[in-house]
C-alpha cells in the first residue's frame, strides 16, 4: 500500500506538471498597448522607424524611384539636448511627393513617417476610440513658410470615403500677413484655424506635443504644446467636432514635412529642415 501511494503520487505530480506546461504554452501572445520610437545613433533612421511602425511607414522622397535616391532625407543627428534626434529634410528645387505627378498650380513635396494599415494597433484608432499622441519637434531657425499650406503632424483616415481632407494639422502658415504655428481641422461641412504661436517664437527650440483625439461624430481634441525652455505652455480643446467621417476604417498619425510648391514657391528656403524624437503612441 505504500508503493501504491507513492506511485500514484508521482503520477498526480507529473500530471499536474504537464497540464501546468500546457496552460503556459496555450497563454495569449502579449499584445503591445504602445508604441515608442526614439533616435538612435549609429543605425539608419528608415530602419528605426519600419522597425517600429512597420515595412511601409515611410513616405520620404529617397524611396520612390522618381525622387532622389542619392540624398538621405531622414538622418539621425546628435542633438545637444536630446542626445540624437530624426533630421527631416526638403529640398525646394529637387524633391517631390512620392512618385506623383502633381498638375500646375498644385504641387507638393512630402518627407513623411506614418502608420498604415499593417502597422502595430495602437497607430490605428477606431471609431469611439481615444488615441493619445505624444512627441518632441524643433523647426530649424531659417525655416521658411508661405500662405500655402506645410504640415508637420497630420491626423489622417485611411478608408473608402471622405478621407481626402486630415482631421488635423499642425501647420506653419503666413495668415493675414502674419507668420505663424496653427492648428487646422476639417469636418465635412467646414474647417476652421486655430493660432498657436507667432512663428519666429515658434522655431529652434524643442517643442513638447501631445493630442488627445476621441474618435466620433461627435468628438473632441485636446492638443498641447510646450518648450522645454518654458517659455511656451499652451493648450487648446476641440469639442463637438466631427472626428469619424462616414468611409472611415481607421486614423492614424503622420510626421514630417508636408508642403504645398505652388503660387509662392519662390518665399522657401532651396532646403528646410526640422527634428523629431521620443514619439509615443497609444490608446487609452
Amino acid at each position: 500500500m505504500p508503493g501504491y501511494f507513492y506511485h500514484r503520487g508521482i503520477t498526480l505530480l507529473f500530471t499536474l506538471l504537464f497540464f501546468t506546461l500546457s496552460a503556459s504554452e496555450k497563454k495569449e501572445p502579449v499584445i503591445t498597448k504602445e508604441i515608442k520610437l526614439k533616435a538612435e545613433l549609429g543605425i539608419k533612421a528608415i530602419l528605426q522607424v519600419q522597425k517600429v511602425f512597420g515595412k511601409y511607414s515611410i513616405e520620404t522622397p529617397q524611396i520612390f524611384k522618381r525622387n532622389h535616391q542619392e540624398f538621405e532625407h531622414i538622418e539621425i543627428v546628435k542633438d545637444k539636448e536630446l542626445e540624437s534626434a530624426f533630421m527631416f529634410t526638403l529640398r525646394r528645387d529637387i524633391d517631390g511627393d512620392r512618385d506623383k505627378v502633381w498638375p500646375q498650380g498644385k504641387e507638393r513635396q512630402r518627407n513623411e513617417i506614418k502608420g498604415y494599415q499593417r502597422s502595430p494597433e495602437p497607430m490605428k484608432a477606431k471609431v469611439k476610440e481615444t488615441h493619445h499622441i505624444k512627441w518632441y519637434l524643433k523647426i530649424d531657425k531659417s525655416f521658411q513658410i508661405n500662405k500655402e499650406f506645410c504640415h508637420f503632424f497630420q491626423l489622417k483616415a485611411v478608408g473608402s470615403n471622405n478621407i481626402d481632407d486630415p482631421i488635423l494639422t499642425l501647420s506653419g502658415v503666413t495668415e493675414r500677413g502674419k507668420p505663424q504655428l496653427q492648428l487646422q481641422w476639417w469636418s465635412l461641412k467646414e474647417s476652421g484655424r486655430i493660432f498657436l504661436i507667432d512663428w519666429e517664437n515658434s522655431k529652434d527650440k524643442w517643442l513638447i506635443c501631445e493630442c488627445i483625439s476621441n474618435y466620433s461624430k461627435n468628438g473632441s481634441i485636446d492638443f498641447s504644446i510646450r518648450s522645454m525652455d518654458g517659455e511656451i505652455n499652451l493648450k487648446k480643446q476641440l469639442n463637438n467636432l466631427e472626428t469619424w467621417r462616414d468611409g472611415f476604417e481607421f486614423v492614424r498619425p503622420k510626421w514630417g514635412i508636408y508642403r504645398s510648391l505652388a503660387k509662392e514657391k519662390d518665399k522657401l528656403n532651396p532646403k528646410d529642415h526640422i527634428w523629431m524624437n521620443n514619439f509615443s503612441i497609444r490608446k487609452i
